[in-house]
Protein backbone atom coordinates (compact mmCIF):
# COMPACT_ATOMS: atom_id res chain seq x y z
CA UNK A 1 0.00 0.00 0.00
CA UNK A 2 3.24 2.45 0.85
CA UNK A 3 4.62 1.01 -2.10
CA UNK A 4 1.35 1.85 -4.49
CA UNK A 5 1.01 5.88 -2.37
CA UNK A 6 4.83 6.53 -3.01
CA UNK A 7 5.47 6.29 -7.25
CA UNK A 8 2.46 8.76 -8.04
CA UNK A 9 4.03 11.23 -5.37
CA UNK A 10 7.72 10.85 -7.22
CA UNK A 11 6.14 11.34 -10.26
CA UNK A 12 3.83 14.42 -9.58
CA UNK A 13 7.06 15.72 -8.04
CA UNK A 14 9.36 15.18 -11.61
CA UNK A 15 6.41 16.65 -13.32
CA UNK A 16 6.62 19.85 -11.25
CA UNK A 17 9.77 20.02 -11.37
CA UNK A 18 9.71 20.10 -15.26
CA UNK A 19 6.96 22.48 -15.02
CA UNK A 20 9.03 24.78 -12.67
CA UNK A 21 12.03 24.56 -15.19
CA UNK A 22 9.56 25.08 -18.26
CA UNK A 23 8.33 28.03 -16.49
CA UNK A 24 11.83 29.22 -15.55
CA UNK A 25 13.01 29.06 -19.09
CA UNK A 26 10.16 31.05 -20.67
CA UNK A 27 10.69 34.02 -18.35
CA UNK A 28 14.95 33.77 -18.98
CA UNK A 29 13.36 33.53 -22.67
CA UNK A 30 10.84 36.44 -23.08
CA UNK A 31 13.36 38.50 -20.54
CA UNK A 32 16.50 38.13 -22.67
CA UNK A 33 13.95 38.89 -25.71
CA UNK A 34 12.98 42.20 -24.08
CA UNK A 35 16.41 43.20 -23.16
CA UNK A 36 17.16 42.57 -26.95
CA UNK A 37 14.05 44.64 -27.77
CA UNK A 38 15.28 47.29 -25.44
CA UNK A 39 18.87 47.58 -26.87
CA UNK A 40 18.09 47.62 -30.51
CA UNK A 41 15.47 50.48 -29.49
CA UNK A 42 18.63 52.37 -27.47
CA UNK A 43 20.84 51.71 -31.00
CA UNK A 44 17.36 52.93 -33.18
CA UNK A 45 17.17 55.62 -31.72
CA UNK A 46 20.92 56.48 -31.10
CA UNK A 47 21.31 55.92 -34.63
CA UNK A 48 18.59 58.33 -35.58
CA UNK A 49 20.15 60.85 -32.90
CA UNK A 50 23.21 60.67 -34.65
CA UNK A 51 21.58 60.93 -38.53
CA UNK A 52 19.24 64.01 -36.99
CA UNK A 53 22.31 65.69 -35.99
CA UNK A 54 24.64 64.76 -39.24
CA UNK A 55 21.36 65.97 -41.77
CA UNK A 56 21.16 69.02 -39.27
CA UNK A 57 25.14 70.07 -39.32
CA UNK A 58 26.12 68.87 -42.67
CA UNK A 59 23.01 69.60 -45.03
CA UNK A 60 20.47 71.72 -43.09
CA UNK A 61 22.96 74.63 -41.21
CA UNK A 62 25.45 73.81 -43.41
CA UNK A 63 22.90 74.42 -46.47
CA UNK A 64 21.84 77.98 -44.98
CA UNK A 65 25.01 79.12 -44.33
CA UNK A 66 26.37 78.28 -47.81
CA UNK A 67 23.27 80.23 -48.97
CA UNK A 68 24.33 83.09 -47.28
CA UNK A 69 27.53 83.07 -48.22
CA UNK A 70 26.36 83.63 -51.91
CA UNK A 71 26.63 79.44 -52.41
CA UNK A 72 30.10 79.69 -53.21
CA UNK A 73 31.33 76.32 -53.53
CA UNK A 74 28.85 76.00 -56.37
CA UNK A 75 30.32 78.72 -58.11
CA UNK A 76 33.57 76.34 -58.16
CA UNK A 77 31.59 73.92 -60.45
CA UNK A 78 31.49 76.07 -63.17
CA UNK A 79 33.81 76.10 -65.63
CA UNK A 80 34.90 79.79 -67.32
CA UNK A 81 35.47 79.90 -70.91
CA UNK A 82 38.89 80.19 -72.72
CA UNK A 83 39.59 83.67 -74.49
CA UNK A 84 41.64 83.36 -77.63
CA UNK A 85 42.62 85.90 -80.00
CA UNK A 86 41.80 85.70 -83.61
CA UNK A 87 44.39 83.13 -84.75
CA UNK A 88 43.30 80.54 -81.59
CA UNK A 89 46.09 81.48 -79.57
CA UNK A 90 45.03 81.06 -75.74
CA UNK A 91 44.84 84.63 -73.85
CA UNK A 92 43.30 83.58 -70.79
CA UNK A 93 42.64 80.29 -69.53
CA UNK A 94 41.92 78.44 -65.86
CA UNK A 95 44.09 75.76 -64.08
CA UNK A 96 42.55 73.72 -60.87
CA UNK A 97 43.59 74.34 -57.67
CA UNK A 98 42.18 73.57 -54.72
CA UNK A 99 41.21 75.25 -51.87
CA UNK A 100 41.04 75.46 -47.93
CA UNK A 101 37.67 75.65 -46.46
CA UNK A 102 35.94 74.76 -42.70
CA UNK A 103 33.03 74.44 -41.28
CA UNK A 104 33.11 75.62 -37.43
CA UNK A 105 30.66 73.83 -36.31
CA UNK A 106 32.01 70.78 -36.17
CA UNK A 107 35.51 72.17 -35.39
CA UNK A 108 36.14 69.92 -32.07
CA UNK A 109 39.59 72.07 -30.69
CA UNK A 110 39.34 74.99 -32.47
CA UNK A 111 42.47 77.14 -31.03
CA UNK A 112 44.74 73.73 -31.46
CA UNK A 113 43.22 73.61 -35.39
CA UNK A 114 44.08 77.62 -35.30
CA UNK A 115 47.78 76.81 -34.44
CA UNK A 116 48.25 73.47 -36.95
CA UNK A 117 47.34 75.68 -39.43
CA UNK A 118 49.05 79.38 -38.82
CA UNK A 119 52.35 77.27 -38.85
CA UNK A 120 51.26 75.71 -42.39
CA UNK A 121 50.10 78.81 -43.70
CA UNK A 122 52.64 81.62 -42.30
CA UNK A 123 50.94 84.70 -44.24
CA UNK A 124 47.51 84.24 -42.06
CA UNK A 125 47.39 85.26 -38.91
CA UNK A 126 46.28 82.69 -35.62
CA UNK A 127 44.35 85.33 -34.66
CA UNK A 128 42.54 85.55 -38.42
CA UNK A 129 42.36 81.50 -37.92
CA UNK A 130 40.99 81.66 -34.55
CA UNK A 131 38.08 84.24 -35.33
CA UNK A 132 36.94 82.17 -38.41
CA UNK A 133 37.21 78.72 -37.09
CA UNK A 134 35.20 80.11 -34.00
CA UNK A 135 32.50 81.84 -36.76
CA UNK A 136 28.85 80.51 -36.20
CA UNK A 137 28.76 79.95 -40.27
CA UNK A 138 28.85 76.22 -41.67
CA UNK A 139 30.98 77.31 -44.34
CA UNK A 140 34.47 79.68 -44.67
CA UNK A 141 37.13 80.10 -46.44
CA UNK A 142 40.37 79.85 -44.92
CA UNK A 143 43.21 80.58 -47.92
CA UNK A 144 42.87 80.07 -51.82
CA UNK A 145 44.63 78.30 -54.73
CA UNK A 146 47.13 76.17 -52.84
CA UNK A 147 49.54 74.69 -54.24
CA UNK A 148 49.77 70.49 -54.61
CA UNK A 149 52.27 70.30 -51.27
CA UNK A 150 50.46 72.46 -49.35
CA UNK A 151 46.93 70.65 -50.20
CA UNK A 152 48.80 67.30 -48.99
CA UNK A 153 49.86 68.78 -45.38
CA UNK A 154 46.40 70.07 -45.28
CA UNK A 155 45.09 66.35 -45.95
CA UNK A 156 48.19 64.96 -43.38
CA UNK A 157 46.77 67.23 -40.38
CA UNK A 158 43.51 65.71 -40.66
CA UNK A 159 41.32 68.24 -38.80
CA UNK A 160 37.99 67.26 -38.70
CA UNK A 161 35.68 69.99 -40.23
CA UNK A 162 39.14 71.70 -42.06
CA UNK A 163 38.48 71.05 -45.80
CA UNK A 164 40.03 70.95 -49.63
CA UNK A 165 37.62 72.31 -52.55
CA UNK A 166 38.51 71.43 -55.95
CA UNK A 167 39.09 75.44 -57.28
CA UNK A 168 39.99 77.25 -60.55
CA UNK A 169 42.43 79.40 -60.47
CA UNK A 170 42.32 82.47 -63.90
CA UNK A 171 45.60 82.28 -65.78
CA UNK A 172 47.00 84.79 -68.59
CA UNK A 173 49.68 83.33 -70.22
CA UNK A 174 50.63 86.41 -71.75
CA UNK A 175 50.89 88.06 -68.85
CA UNK A 176 50.40 92.35 -69.12
CA UNK A 177 50.74 92.06 -72.95
CA UNK A 178 46.88 92.08 -73.41
CA UNK A 179 46.02 93.17 -69.72
CA UNK A 180 43.92 96.54 -70.87
CA UNK A 181 41.54 94.28 -73.33
CA UNK A 182 41.15 91.26 -71.13
CA UNK A 183 40.82 93.08 -67.76
CA UNK A 184 41.09 90.06 -65.10
CA UNK A 185 39.40 88.49 -62.51
CA UNK A 186 38.56 88.29 -58.74
CA UNK A 187 39.60 85.13 -56.52
CA UNK A 188 35.99 83.71 -56.99
CA UNK A 189 36.84 83.81 -61.16
CA UNK A 190 34.25 86.66 -61.71
CA UNK A 191 34.94 89.19 -64.73
CA UNK A 192 35.98 92.74 -63.05
CA UNK A 193 37.41 94.44 -66.02
CA UNK A 194 37.86 94.62 -69.18
CA UNK A 195 36.31 91.83 -71.88
CA UNK A 196 36.51 89.47 -68.65
CA UNK A 197 33.86 91.79 -66.86
CA UNK A 198 32.02 92.68 -70.49
CA UNK A 199 31.18 89.18 -71.08
CA UNK A 200 31.19 87.50 -67.71
CA UNK A 201 28.07 85.84 -67.75
CA UNK A 202 28.97 84.45 -71.06
CA UNK A 203 32.15 83.74 -70.26
CA UNK A 204 30.47 81.55 -67.11
CA UNK A 205 27.64 79.56 -69.00
CA UNK A 206 29.54 79.01 -72.34
CA UNK A 207 32.46 76.36 -73.18
CA UNK A 208 33.07 77.68 -76.20
CA UNK A 209 35.99 79.86 -76.38
CA UNK A 210 35.59 83.74 -76.87
CA UNK A 211 37.33 84.46 -79.89
CA UNK A 212 38.44 88.16 -79.98
CA UNK A 213 39.50 90.27 -82.72
CA UNK A 214 43.03 90.90 -81.41
CA UNK A 215 46.29 89.71 -83.28
CA UNK A 216 49.09 88.62 -80.47
CA UNK A 217 51.36 89.28 -82.42
CA UNK A 218 50.64 92.65 -83.78
CA UNK A 219 50.24 93.20 -80.84
CA UNK A 220 53.64 92.53 -79.57
CA UNK A 221 54.89 94.30 -81.70
CA UNK A 222 52.65 97.60 -81.04
CA UNK A 223 53.67 96.73 -77.53
CA UNK A 224 57.33 96.28 -78.47
CA UNK A 225 57.86 99.84 -80.40
CA UNK A 226 55.34 101.68 -77.83
CA UNK A 227 57.12 100.88 -74.76
CA UNK A 228 61.03 101.62 -76.27
CA UNK A 229 59.41 104.84 -77.62
CA UNK A 230 58.33 105.59 -74.21
CA UNK A 231 61.80 105.17 -72.57
CA UNK A 232 63.21 106.75 -75.39
CA UNK A 233 61.67 109.80 -74.91
CA UNK A 234 61.16 109.60 -71.28
CA UNK A 235 57.00 110.10 -71.85
CA UNK A 236 54.76 109.31 -68.46
CA UNK A 237 53.03 106.63 -70.71
CA UNK A 238 51.59 106.01 -74.13
CA UNK A 239 48.93 104.11 -76.01
CA UNK A 240 48.28 102.76 -79.30
CA UNK A 241 45.24 100.97 -81.45
CA UNK A 242 45.42 99.47 -84.96
CA UNK A 243 41.66 98.84 -86.56
CA UNK A 244 40.76 96.66 -88.96
CA UNK A 245 38.74 99.97 -91.55
CA UNK A 246 36.66 97.55 -93.40
CA UNK A 247 35.05 95.08 -90.21
CA UNK A 248 35.74 98.06 -87.50
CA UNK A 249 38.36 94.95 -85.55
CA UNK A 250 40.75 95.91 -83.37
CA UNK A 251 43.90 94.47 -84.39
CA UNK A 252 45.67 95.76 -81.58
CA UNK A 253 45.20 98.03 -78.65
CA UNK A 254 47.99 98.82 -76.15
CA UNK A 255 47.93 101.08 -73.43
CA UNK A 256 51.14 101.74 -70.77
CA UNK A 257 51.71 101.32 -68.21
CA UNK A 258 50.06 98.17 -68.20
CA UNK A 259 49.57 95.55 -65.28
CA UNK A 260 49.89 92.05 -64.64
CA UNK A 261 46.33 90.39 -64.51
CA UNK A 262 47.62 87.28 -62.71
CA UNK A 263 48.21 89.31 -59.65
CA UNK A 264 44.79 91.99 -59.41
CA UNK A 265 45.16 92.54 -55.85
CA UNK A 266 49.00 94.07 -56.65
CA UNK A 267 47.94 96.34 -59.26
CA UNK A 268 48.48 100.10 -58.67
CA UNK A 269 44.83 101.52 -59.80
CA UNK A 270 46.85 103.91 -62.22
CA UNK A 271 48.22 101.58 -64.22
CA UNK A 272 44.82 99.65 -65.12
CA UNK A 273 43.32 103.04 -66.91
CA UNK A 274 43.04 102.28 -69.77
CA UNK A 275 44.49 104.95 -72.41
CA UNK A 276 43.04 103.85 -75.47
CA UNK A 277 39.03 104.13 -73.83
CA UNK A 278 39.09 105.89 -70.44
CA UNK A 279 41.40 108.56 -71.40
CA UNK A 280 40.21 111.95 -72.76
CA UNK A 281 42.81 114.27 -74.76
CA UNK A 282 42.77 117.91 -76.51
CA UNK A 283 43.81 116.05 -79.79
CA UNK A 284 45.57 119.20 -81.12
CA UNK A 285 46.64 118.72 -85.23
CA UNK A 286 44.59 115.06 -85.57
CA UNK A 287 42.11 117.45 -85.19
CA UNK A 288 42.36 119.42 -88.16
CA UNK A 289 41.47 116.20 -89.92
CA UNK A 290 37.96 116.90 -89.22
CA UNK A 291 38.32 120.58 -89.31
CA UNK A 292 38.69 120.24 -92.99
CA UNK A 293 36.74 117.69 -93.67
CA UNK A 294 33.84 119.50 -92.72
CA UNK A 295 35.13 123.33 -95.08
CA UNK A 296 34.84 120.27 -97.48
CA UNK A 297 31.93 118.63 -97.31
CA UNK A 298 29.88 122.11 -96.97
CA UNK A 299 31.69 123.32 -99.46
CA UNK A 300 33.57 126.46 -98.37
CA UNK A 301 36.74 125.01 -99.25
CA UNK A 302 37.90 122.86 -102.12
CA UNK A 303 41.26 121.21 -103.78
CA UNK A 304 41.88 125.44 -105.62
CA UNK A 305 41.65 127.10 -102.16
CA UNK A 306 43.66 129.27 -101.00
CA UNK A 307 44.29 130.91 -97.10
CA UNK A 308 46.20 134.20 -96.50
CA UNK A 309 48.30 133.39 -93.59
CA UNK A 310 50.35 136.21 -93.61
CA UNK A 311 49.18 137.91 -90.49
CA UNK A 312 47.42 136.58 -86.98
CA UNK A 313 44.03 136.64 -86.41
CA UNK A 314 42.64 139.16 -83.34
CA UNK A 315 39.91 137.16 -81.79
CA UNK A 316 39.04 139.17 -79.32
CA UNK A 317 41.79 139.43 -76.62
CA UNK A 318 43.27 136.02 -78.42
CA UNK A 319 45.43 135.70 -81.32
CA UNK A 320 45.51 132.58 -83.46
CA UNK A 321 49.05 132.38 -85.12
CA UNK A 322 51.64 129.97 -87.17
CA UNK A 323 54.62 129.27 -85.21
CA UNK A 324 57.60 129.97 -87.26
CA UNK A 325 54.74 130.37 -90.47
CA UNK A 326 55.06 130.66 -94.21
CA UNK A 327 53.68 134.02 -93.67
CA UNK A 328 52.31 134.06 -97.11
CA UNK A 329 49.28 132.66 -99.23
CA UNK A 330 48.37 128.84 -98.75
CA UNK A 331 47.19 126.62 -101.05
CA UNK A 332 44.57 124.14 -99.28
CA UNK A 333 47.00 121.29 -99.44
CA UNK A 334 49.85 123.68 -97.67
CA UNK A 335 47.88 124.64 -95.24
CA UNK A 336 47.00 121.12 -94.43
CA UNK A 337 50.45 119.58 -94.40
CA UNK A 338 51.90 122.78 -92.78
CA UNK A 339 49.19 122.26 -89.78
CA UNK A 340 48.18 126.11 -90.51
CA UNK A 341 46.53 127.27 -87.10
CA UNK A 342 45.36 130.35 -89.09
CA UNK A 343 43.98 128.54 -92.26
CA UNK A 344 42.31 125.69 -90.17
CA UNK A 345 40.08 129.61 -88.29
CA UNK A 346 39.13 130.83 -91.31
CA UNK A 347 37.52 127.72 -92.56
CA UNK A 348 35.85 127.75 -89.14
CA UNK A 349 34.51 130.72 -89.48
CA UNK A 350 33.30 130.19 -93.18
CA UNK A 351 31.64 126.95 -92.03
CA UNK A 352 29.75 128.45 -88.66
CA UNK A 353 29.07 127.33 -85.66
CA UNK A 354 25.90 125.18 -86.24
CA UNK A 355 28.20 123.17 -89.42
CA UNK A 356 30.50 122.22 -86.67
CA UNK A 357 28.54 120.74 -84.25
CA UNK A 358 26.90 118.95 -86.63
CA UNK A 359 29.65 117.17 -88.14
CA UNK A 360 30.75 116.77 -84.87
CA UNK A 361 28.21 115.09 -83.91
CA UNK A 362 28.34 112.64 -87.19
CA UNK A 363 31.56 111.71 -86.65
CA UNK A 364 30.62 110.81 -83.26
CA UNK A 365 32.70 112.95 -81.24
CA UNK A 366 30.02 114.49 -78.95
CA UNK A 367 28.20 111.16 -77.37
CA UNK A 368 30.17 107.83 -75.34
CA UNK A 369 32.01 105.46 -78.20
CA UNK A 370 30.88 101.68 -77.35
CA UNK A 371 33.05 98.82 -77.53
CA UNK A 372 33.24 95.45 -75.49
CA UNK A 373 34.87 96.89 -72.19
CA UNK A 374 33.19 98.80 -69.86
CA UNK A 375 36.01 101.48 -69.20
CA UNK A 376 34.40 104.08 -71.35
CA UNK A 377 34.37 107.80 -71.18
CA UNK A 378 32.22 109.94 -72.64
CA UNK A 379 34.00 113.26 -74.24
CA UNK A 380 34.04 116.41 -72.63
CA UNK A 381 32.39 119.25 -74.81
CA UNK A 382 31.77 123.10 -74.07
CA UNK A 383 29.03 124.11 -72.04
CA UNK A 384 28.77 126.99 -74.29
CA UNK A 385 29.68 126.88 -77.80
CA UNK A 386 30.83 130.42 -78.57
CA UNK A 387 32.69 131.80 -81.47
CA UNK A 388 35.92 131.20 -79.75
CA UNK A 389 35.12 127.53 -79.20
CA UNK A 390 34.26 126.99 -82.84
CA UNK A 391 38.02 128.42 -83.83
CA UNK A 392 39.52 126.73 -80.60
CA UNK A 393 38.26 123.59 -81.54
CA UNK A 394 39.08 123.94 -85.06
CA UNK A 395 42.81 123.23 -84.74
CA UNK A 396 42.28 120.78 -81.75
CA UNK A 397 41.14 122.59 -78.61
CA UNK A 398 38.27 123.45 -76.28
CA UNK A 399 36.73 119.32 -76.61
CA UNK A 400 38.98 116.55 -75.46
CA UNK A 401 37.82 112.87 -76.96
CA UNK A 402 39.12 109.32 -76.75
CA UNK A 403 42.02 108.12 -78.60
CA UNK A 404 38.54 105.49 -79.59
CA UNK A 405 36.52 108.43 -81.03
CA UNK A 406 39.25 109.49 -83.34
CA UNK A 407 40.61 106.44 -84.83
CA UNK A 408 36.54 105.42 -85.13
CA UNK A 409 35.72 108.92 -86.47
CA UNK A 410 38.73 109.29 -88.80
CA UNK A 411 38.30 105.91 -89.69
CA UNK A 412 34.59 106.79 -91.23
CA UNK A 413 36.16 110.36 -93.48
CA UNK A 414 38.78 107.82 -95.05
CA UNK A 415 36.31 104.94 -95.53
CA UNK A 416 34.14 106.89 -98.21
CA UNK A 417 32.20 108.56 -94.97
CA UNK A 418 31.33 105.06 -93.39
CA UNK A 419 32.44 104.82 -89.40
CA UNK A 420 33.56 101.11 -88.52
CA UNK A 421 31.85 100.01 -85.59
CA UNK A 422 34.91 99.31 -83.05
CA UNK A 423 34.62 95.75 -81.89
CA UNK A 424 37.09 93.20 -80.04
CA UNK A 425 34.78 89.97 -81.77
CA UNK A 426 36.88 88.67 -84.35
CA UNK A 427 34.36 87.16 -87.37
CA UNK A 428 31.59 89.63 -86.84
CA UNK A 429 29.82 90.69 -90.11
CA UNK A 430 30.76 94.13 -91.36
CA UNK A 431 29.39 96.47 -89.11
CA UNK A 432 29.21 100.30 -89.80
CA UNK A 433 27.48 102.76 -87.69
CA UNK A 434 25.68 104.59 -90.39
CA UNK A 435 23.78 103.94 -93.44
CA UNK A 436 24.28 107.29 -94.87
CA UNK A 437 27.56 108.59 -95.48
CA UNK A 438 29.54 111.30 -93.14
CA UNK A 439 30.94 112.69 -95.93
CA UNK A 440 30.66 112.08 -99.79
CA UNK A 441 33.60 109.62 -101.58
CA UNK A 442 34.83 112.60 -103.25
CA UNK A 443 35.89 114.53 -99.51
CA UNK A 444 36.78 111.08 -98.23
CA UNK A 445 39.37 110.50 -101.29
CA UNK A 446 40.56 114.35 -101.12
CA UNK A 447 41.19 113.44 -97.38
CA UNK A 448 43.02 110.77 -97.87
CA UNK A 449 45.61 112.70 -100.43
CA UNK A 450 46.05 115.53 -97.66
CA UNK A 451 46.62 113.00 -95.09
CA UNK A 452 49.20 110.93 -97.73
CA UNK A 453 51.19 114.47 -98.82
CA UNK A 454 51.07 115.31 -94.68
CA UNK A 455 53.04 111.95 -94.67
CA UNK A 456 55.52 112.32 -97.83
CA UNK A 457 56.51 116.26 -97.15
CA UNK A 458 54.52 117.09 -93.73
CA UNK A 459 55.41 116.53 -89.89
CA UNK A 460 54.07 112.76 -90.58
CA UNK A 461 57.11 112.38 -92.98
CA UNK A 462 59.10 110.21 -90.27
CA UNK A 463 55.69 107.68 -90.10
CA UNK A 464 56.42 106.90 -94.13
CA UNK A 465 56.94 103.60 -95.31
CA UNK A 466 58.17 102.92 -98.63
CA UNK A 467 55.68 100.32 -100.44
CA UNK A 468 52.79 100.75 -97.96
CA UNK A 469 51.51 104.47 -98.96
CA UNK A 470 51.00 105.80 -95.33
CA UNK A 471 49.11 108.44 -95.04
CA UNK A 472 48.03 110.28 -91.86
CA UNK A 473 48.75 113.89 -89.12
CA UNK A 474 50.44 114.37 -86.41
CA UNK A 475 49.53 116.35 -83.43
CA UNK A 476 50.84 117.88 -80.31
CA UNK A 477 48.68 120.00 -77.62
CA UNK A 478 49.52 120.78 -74.32
CA UNK A 479 48.38 119.52 -71.03
CA UNK A 480 45.72 120.95 -69.46
CA UNK A 481 46.64 121.14 -65.93
CA UNK A 482 44.16 122.31 -63.26
CA UNK A 483 42.70 124.89 -66.19
CA UNK A 484 46.16 126.01 -66.87
CA UNK A 485 47.76 125.09 -69.84
CA UNK A 486 51.30 124.30 -69.28
CA UNK A 487 54.20 125.20 -71.21
CA UNK A 488 56.51 122.46 -71.19
CA UNK A 489 53.90 119.43 -70.87
CA UNK A 490 52.12 117.84 -73.76
CA UNK A 491 51.25 114.85 -75.50
CA UNK A 492 51.56 114.08 -79.17
CA UNK A 493 49.97 111.75 -81.24
CA UNK A 494 49.78 110.25 -84.61
CA UNK A 495 46.66 109.36 -86.88
CA UNK A 496 47.36 106.87 -90.10
CA UNK A 497 46.28 104.44 -92.47
CA UNK A 498 47.76 102.08 -95.45
CA UNK A 499 47.46 102.22 -97.90
CA UNK A 500 45.96 105.47 -99.72
CA UNK A 501 43.61 104.07 -102.33
CA UNK A 502 42.03 101.61 -100.11
CA UNK A 503 42.79 101.33 -96.63
CA UNK A 504 42.53 98.06 -94.60
CA UNK A 505 44.27 99.59 -91.21
CA UNK A 506 44.21 102.58 -89.24
CA UNK A 507 46.17 103.36 -86.03
CA UNK A 508 46.26 105.91 -83.55
CA UNK A 509 49.47 106.26 -81.20
CA UNK A 510 50.17 108.49 -78.84
CA UNK A 511 52.75 109.69 -76.29
CA UNK A 512 52.13 111.43 -72.46
CA UNK A 513 54.40 113.87 -72.16
CA UNK A 514 57.43 113.03 -74.55
CA UNK A 515 60.74 115.24 -73.57
CA UNK A 516 62.90 116.95 -75.98
CA UNK A 517 66.29 114.32 -76.64
CA UNK A 518 69.57 115.07 -77.92
CA UNK A 519 68.79 113.27 -81.24
CA UNK A 520 66.05 115.74 -81.95
CA UNK A 521 67.61 118.73 -81.29
CA UNK A 522 65.68 119.88 -78.66
CA UNK A 523 62.05 119.21 -80.22
CA UNK A 524 59.12 117.49 -78.59
CA UNK A 525 56.32 117.71 -80.88
CA UNK A 526 54.67 114.65 -82.62
CA UNK A 527 56.93 114.56 -86.11
CA UNK A 528 59.44 114.14 -83.91
CA UNK A 529 58.26 111.17 -81.30
CA UNK A 530 55.23 109.48 -82.16
CA UNK A 531 55.85 109.65 -86.40
CA UNK A 532 58.99 107.42 -86.31
CA UNK A 533 57.36 105.43 -83.82
CA UNK A 534 54.51 104.63 -85.89
CA UNK A 535 57.17 103.87 -89.08
CA UNK A 536 58.19 101.68 -87.20
CA UNK A 537 55.06 99.83 -85.68
CA UNK A 538 54.24 99.50 -89.46
CA UNK A 539 57.23 98.79 -90.84
CA UNK A 540 56.80 95.21 -88.81
CA UNK A 541 52.80 94.62 -88.77
CA UNK A 542 51.85 95.57 -92.53
CA UNK A 543 54.01 92.43 -93.85
CA UNK A 544 52.00 90.41 -90.73
CA UNK A 545 48.71 91.90 -92.28
CA UNK A 546 49.00 90.66 -95.86
CA UNK A 547 49.25 94.25 -97.06
CA UNK A 548 50.22 94.29 -100.63
CA UNK A 549 53.42 96.54 -101.52
CA UNK A 550 52.93 99.20 -103.82
CA UNK A 551 56.18 98.97 -106.22
CA UNK A 552 55.41 102.58 -107.80
CA UNK A 553 55.65 104.09 -104.18
CA UNK A 554 59.03 102.83 -103.48
CA UNK A 555 60.36 105.82 -104.89
CA UNK A 556 59.56 108.34 -102.37
CA UNK A 557 62.36 109.98 -100.21
CA UNK A 558 61.58 109.10 -96.17
CA UNK A 559 64.52 110.84 -94.06
CA UNK A 560 63.41 111.84 -91.44
CA UNK A 561 62.44 115.92 -91.19
CA UNK A 562 65.12 118.12 -90.42
CA UNK A 563 65.52 120.74 -87.36
CA UNK A 564 65.42 123.17 -89.66
CA UNK A 565 62.07 122.60 -90.84
CA UNK A 566 60.38 125.89 -90.38
CA UNK A 567 56.83 124.13 -89.44
CA UNK A 568 58.38 122.87 -86.41
CA UNK A 569 58.99 124.48 -83.03
CA UNK A 570 61.64 124.24 -80.23
CA UNK A 571 59.99 122.73 -77.34
CA UNK A 572 61.23 125.95 -75.15
CA UNK A 573 59.20 127.98 -77.29
CA UNK A 574 56.00 126.29 -77.09
CA UNK A 575 53.01 128.75 -75.82
CA UNK A 576 49.20 127.67 -74.95
CA UNK A 577 46.71 127.49 -77.70
CA UNK A 578 49.43 127.17 -80.44
CA UNK A 579 49.59 123.60 -82.11
CA UNK A 580 53.43 123.18 -83.49
CA UNK A 581 53.15 120.13 -84.91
Amino acid sequence: MKHLIKRPLIALSKHLTLWNQAIEERSILEMTQQRVFVAGGIFCLAFILIAARLVDVMLIRTGKDARQSDDISQHLVLSRSDIVDRNGEILATHLMTASVYANPKVIINPREAAIKLSELFPEISFDVLLTKLTSDKGFIWLTRHIPPKLQQAVNQLGIPGVYLQKDQHRVYPYGSLVSHVLGYCGLDNSGLAGVERYFDKRLRNNAEPLKLSIDVRVQHIIHDELLKGIAEFKAEGGNAMVMDIKTGEMVAMVSLPDFNPNLPNQNMVKDTFNRNTLGVYESGSTFKIFNTAIALETGVANINSRYDATVPISFGRHKISDFRGKNRVLSLEEAFFYSSNIAMTKMALEFGTANQRQYLKLFGLLRAPTIEVPEISAPLTPSTWRDITTVTISYGYGIAVSPLQVIMGIGGIINNGYIPQATLLHGNPKRYQNTTPIVSAKTSRLMRHLMRLTALKGTGKAANVPGYDVMGKTGTSHKNEKGVYSKKARVTSFVGAFPQDNPQYIMVVMLDDPKPIATTYGYATGGWNVAPISGKMIARIAPLLGVEINENSLEYNTDALEPTSNYLMPASHVSAHEDVD
